[in-house]
C-alpha cells in the first residue's frame, strides 16, 4: 500500500503521464506466536484442545507478497502463506469418544493438529479515498480464496484417528492503512466469510516502522503486529470445531 499507486491509478484514468513507477508491492516475512484454544469434534464429542488434546502454544512463521498495477479493471494481487502445527502430550482426565473409538482415562495422549492455510487476494485501491486524504489513507476491498488444510491427529493405546478437512474457502477481503508520517503506518486488515452454519474470521492489525529508504527504489519496513483468527465448521466433512488462534508476530519485508 503505497499512495504514489493512487496517483497513478487516477493518472491513467485522464490520460496523464506521470514518473512513478507503473508497478509496486512488497514481499516480507515474519515470526508468529501461535495460541490455540476452543474445540473440535469427529465424529465423537466435543473435546477441548488444551484441556483434552493438551495442545501447547507454538513458534510459527508466515509469507507474504504483494503486486500492485495501475491498470484499474485489472485487480491487483496477494498471496499469503501461514504455517500452523500444534502438538500435545499428556495424560487424559476424561473419557470422550473421538472418530470411531473411546479414549479412556489414565491413558496417555499425542495430538497433532495441523492448520495451514494459502491465501489468493485479488482486491482493488480506492484511489479517491488516498487523494481525498492527501495520501495518509489507503483503502483496499477485494476477494480473498483460503485453502485449508486441518488434519487433526488423536493417538493412544486404542485409538489412531485422523480427522482431515481441505477445502478453498471464498472470503471478503478489505484493508485500511493511515500513514500519519512517512516513518510509520498503521496497517488493519480482515478477512470473513458465513455460510450454513460455518464462519471464518481472520482479522490483523500491525505497526509499521520504516527506518531505511532508498529514493526511487525500495523502503525496508519492520512490522508489529496481532492477529486474531476464528474458524468455525458445522459438520464439514465429519468435522465440526469452534478453534480460536491468538497469534502476536514480529515481521520485515521490503516495499518496492
Amino acid at each position: 500500500m503505497k499512495k504514489s499507486l493512487s496517483i497513478l491509478a487516477i493518472c491513467s484514468l485522464f490520460g496523464v503521464s506521470s514518473a512513478v513507477p507503473l508497478f509496486e508491492g512488497e514481499v516480507s516475512a515474519g515470526y508468529i506466536k501461535q495460541k490455540p484454544s476452543g474445540w473440535i469434534q469427529y465424529k465423537g464429542d466435543e473435546v477441548d484442545v488444551k484441556d483434552d488434546l493438551k495442545l501447547g502454544d507454538e513458534d510459527s512463521y508466515f509469507l507474504k507478497a504483494k503486486f500492485e498495477h495501475p491498470v484499474p479493471v485489472i485487480p491487483n494481487i496477494a498471496v499469503q502463506y501461514v504455517k500452523k502445527e500444534f502438538t500435545g502430550n499428556g495424560r487424559i482426565s476424561k473419557v470422550f469418544r473421538y472418530g470411531n473409538q473411546v479414549v479412556v482415562i489414565g491413558d496417555n495422549i499425542y495430538t497433532n493438529v495441523k492448520l495451514d492455510h494459502y491465501d489468493i487476494t485479488l482486491f482493488y485501491n480506492l484511489p479517491f479515498v488516498g487523494l481525498a486524504s492527501a495520501g495518509m489513507l489507503d483503502v483496499e476491498v477485494g476477494l480473498n480464496v483460503r485453502v485449508i488444510d486441518l488434519k487433526a491427529h488423536v493417538k493412544t493405546s486404542n485409538v489412531d484417528e485422523t480427522a482431515s478437512v481441505n477445502a478453498p474457502i471464498p472470503m471478503v477481503y478489505g484493508a485500511i492503512e493511515v500513514s500519519p508520517v512517512n516513518l510509520i503506518s498503521i496497517l488493519f486488515e480482515g478477512r470473513a466469510i458465513a455460510f450454513s452454519g460455518h464462519s471464518y474470521m481472520d482479522l490483523n492489525g500491525e505497526l509499521r516502522i520504516k527506518p531505511i529508504t532508498v529514493p526511487m527504489a525500495v523502503d525496508f519496513f519492520i512490522g508489529l503486529g496481532y492477529r486474531y483468527e476464528r474458524l468455525k465448521l458445522d459438520d464439514l466433512d465429519d468435522v465440526s470445531t469452534d478453534l480460536k488462534i491468538t497469534q502476536p508476530y514480529i515481521n520485515a519485508g521490503v516495499l518496492f
